[in-house]
């Protein structure tokens, strides 16, 4: 198409020659702002309950809650496709997503929009130990749901991706301690030696995160990021993440409740409707601090990451055009053994 802009908008305006090549696509760095943009807000809320026992013990339980709403999704998440091809049965195919275009003379066209809505509620329990008697804890367990509709699977429908948030953990015990070792009664070397240790412990336990099944092919023709997601033939797909490990990388769901999206749909699956593999790992530390002078002292670390050298998997590919689908291809890192020794003045 020719110049559209008027002269007047700048000396350096290209002049009526300048040709503009067409379709336009507007994404990327680029976006569109939706004229209805509004504040974001959230309201958060909860009721806490502590209980004392004793000197040095502390219970802690609380409900925990917050609603957003007027949510921007954009930036770094996936943004609306508002320029999408418009599925026609029996007449669209990849070669004409442009001319079944909303705006024909455009591409893609990525906007930043206030229009998302999250809710997230929790249970957490608490149980602390004031350090005292060479002994300190705190344990925490949380039981929780977080929900909003981020995504934008189907541009023409938000509510196809209201469901579980891609960071929801159902379930999460965290413990940490430290306990100075009991001296023993002997003198000398052997004093310097065995006293004055310390133990340190951290461990995580969660649940696993949530995924969606993909197609991973653009059945809808409608020309955005083909995010639609598979088909889902019904019955139970979460499999038992007590099997084998063999079994379980090899096929973590099961994937033959899942195929392709049918033409000029988005997937009737879920968002979000099965999990990836549990968390578990511990790491401890041994130390000690030795007096050399009133204002130096040395002090010897020992840690030990994923101690007992727990395997840890990465999420599964979840895209049903995948020749890995359902496979588990990657790990969390496995037991290290650290040692240190540091001069403190």
């Amino acid at each position: 198409m020719p110049n559209p802009f008027p002269e007047q908008f700048g000396p350096n305006v290209p002049g009526p020659e300048a040709i503009f090549v067409l379709p336009v696509s507007v994404q990327g760095g680029v976006k569109l702002i939706d004229r209805n943009m509004k504040t974001p807000s959230l309201i958060a809320w909860n009721l806490t309950l502590e209980r004392q026992f004793g000197k040095d013990w502390l219970f802690r339980a609380a409900y925990v809650g917050n609603k957003g709403t007027h949510l921007i999704y954009g930036d770094f998440m996936i943004p609306r496709n508002v320029n999408p091809a418009i599925y026609i049965p029996g007449q669209s195919t990849f070669g004409n997503i442009q001319e079944r275009r909303i705006y024909k003379d455009f591409g893609r066209i990525d906007q930043d929009e206030s229009t998302h809505n999250s809710n997230y509620n929790a249970l957490q329990f608490t149980v602390e130990r004031r350090f005292a008697h060479g002994l300190s804890v705190l344990s925490n367990y949380t039981w929780s749901k977080g929900l909003n509709d981020f995504g934008w699977t189907n541009p023409f429908d938000r509510r196809v991706d209201y469901g579980l948030s891609d960071d929801d953990i159902a379930h999460y015990f965290k413990f940490s301690g430290i306990w100075e070792l009991p001296n023993a009664k002997v003198a000398g070397i052997p004093h310097h030696i065995l006293n004055g240790w310390e133990l340190t412990s951290n461990v995580n336990w969660r649940g696993g995160f949530p995924f969606s099944v993909f197609s991973g092919i653009d059945n809808s023709f409608s020309g955005g990021r083909n995010r639609t997601r598979a088909d889902f033939l019904g019955g139970n797909a979460q499999l038992g993440s007590g099997r084998p490990h063999g079994e379980l990388i090899e096929e973590f769901f099961d994937t033959s409740k899942f195929v392709l999206n049918a033409f000029g749909t988005f997937g009737n699956s879920g968002k979000n409707i099965l999990r990836g593999p549990r968390f578990f790992n511990t790491d401890l530390g041994l130390l000690r601090t030795m007096k050399v002078t009133e204002h130096t002292s040395i002090q010897f670390r020992a840690e030990f990451f994923n101690i007992f050298n727990n395997v840890n998997f990465g999420a599964p590919n979840s895209r049903v055009s995948a020749g890995s689908f359902g496979r588990i291809t990657s790990a969390f890192g496995p037991r290290i053994l650290q040692f240190a020794l540091k001069l403190k003045f």
